[in-house]
């Protein structure tokens, strides 16, 4: 019978190669056309390839943990002629190995995106990047900050080629494992996001109209879900806030659309949710339940994955009150919500303090589009919203 390649999809707009993390289906087995056999992770989700039509499988020349590139051959699958005809793509003498795109090299984990560093005068405070230096650092995929840690022994600080190798094999004795793409991949976006002059405020608020108030739904909605939907309100009425500036424009969001935070093995996923504003707070409860389950299996629907113009991360159940969290290179801001816990609060009705349940809120901003005043009456603005949940 012929053979019809499987080949590594696009995945994503963004998306170049992926990893295979393992085989859903094995060799000699039976499958329909468009079966997912193998599942791979993206620097953004896990995802899977189909098969191209109905046939069996007649091998695998691609190998799990390896990463490869959109358009790479994985495998082939014996199918009819008429598949393959249809196809356009048959094969009698398949390729036996395929090489990955990404290798450790002495353990070291590979950056991802590569990013070419560019040649600095010594007395700009970072190394002296010779071509052949830079050549090195493009072929480890290292960033910036990655050559700047090395030792350098030439004239004037300057980083050889040498002290690149010596820099290695001392990395070569300490324990290391490949990162993750998901964990690539926010390494990446914090990294971009620092870029930024970024301001953090803070304030506390009585989260005791939110208890009350959640009770009546089916599926109440947490905490983090009524902030998510303030900050979506506060932004709708006011989208300048989450502008952003790129060159000599200020561009406004199309919609209002928000994430929050879900905690996941190796790092963070944030579901999108769109048109926030118009959205129910009746049915934000079940629909977050559902996402948080896709962000889990990192199976996360096209419409939840990108977008958001701003986010809300919940460190609360972490037992933190206060923190800064960084938004996202794409985002103008991130909302934090910490630990609630009971506080004294003055009363001036009974001239005594009183205890409430409170929490801290933080707002992390772009300082380029959002100036102390407006930052202010933005958080005051949510506040007076959680305290009073029924304009939600």
């Amino acid at each position: 019978m012929p053979k019809v390649p499987i080949i590594m999809p696009q995945l994503g707009e963004s998306v170049a190669e992926a990893t295979i993390i393992r085989f859903t289906a094995q060799v000699g087995e039976p499958v329909t056309s468009d079966q997912e056999i193998i599942e791979v992770e993206t620097n953004k989700a896990v995802m899977g390839v189909t098969t191209p039509c109905n046939g069996v499988i007649a091998e695998f020349i691609a190998e799990v943990n390896q990463t490869y590139p959109n358009g790479t051959i994985l495998g082939y699958l014996e199918a009819s002629a008429e598949d393959a005809e249809r196809l356009g793509e048959t094969v009698s003498e398949p390729p036996k190995e395929i090489p990955a795109t990404i290798e450790a090299h002495h353990n070291v984990p590979p950056a991802m995106p590569t990013i070419t560093i560019p040649m600095m005068p010594a007395k700009s405070g970072g190394p002296f990047v010779s071509p052949r230096v830079r050549s090195k650092a493009d072929q480890l995929g290292w960033q910036q900050q990655d050559l700047s840690l090395v030792p350098g022994t030439g004239k004037n600080g300057r980083v050889t080629a040498n002290d690149v190798e010596k820099y290695l094999t001392e990395l070569g004795e300490h324990p290391s494992q490949k990162a993750t793409g998901l964990r690539l991949a926010i390494s990446d976006a914090m990294r971009r996001s620092w870029s930024r002059p970024l301001c953090t405020i803070g304030v506390a608020f009585s989260l005791e109209a939110i208890l009350a108030h959640r009770k009546q739904f089916k599926v109440p909605p947490g905490p983090a879900l009524y902030v998510a939907k303030a900050i979506a309100v506060g932004l709708a009425e006011n989208p300048k806030l989450a502008a952003r500036i790129i060159g000599d424009q200020l561009v406004l969001p199309k919609s209002i659309d928000i994430g929050v935070a879900v905690e996941v093995d190796e790092g963070v996923v944030v579901p999108v949710f769109k048109s926030l504003d118009q959205e129910p707070l009746s049915e934000l409860g079940e629909k977050y339940q559902q996402l948080v389950a896709a962000a889990r299996a990192r199976r996360l629907p096209e419409d939840a994955k990108d977008g958001a113009i701003a986010s809300v991360t919940n460190y609360g159940p972490l037992g933190i009150t206060w923190g800064t969290p960084i938004p996202q290179p794409t985002e103008t801001l991130i909302i934090g919500l910490g630990r609630g816990e009971k506080r004294p609060v003055w009363d001036e009705a009974t001239s005594q303090f009183q205890p409430k349940q409170m929490a801290d809120l933080t707002l992390t901003f772009d300082h380029r589009v959002i100036d102390g005043g407006a930052s202010g009456k933005l958080i005051s603005r949510l506040v007076a919203l959680l305290e009073s949940p029924g304009g939600l």
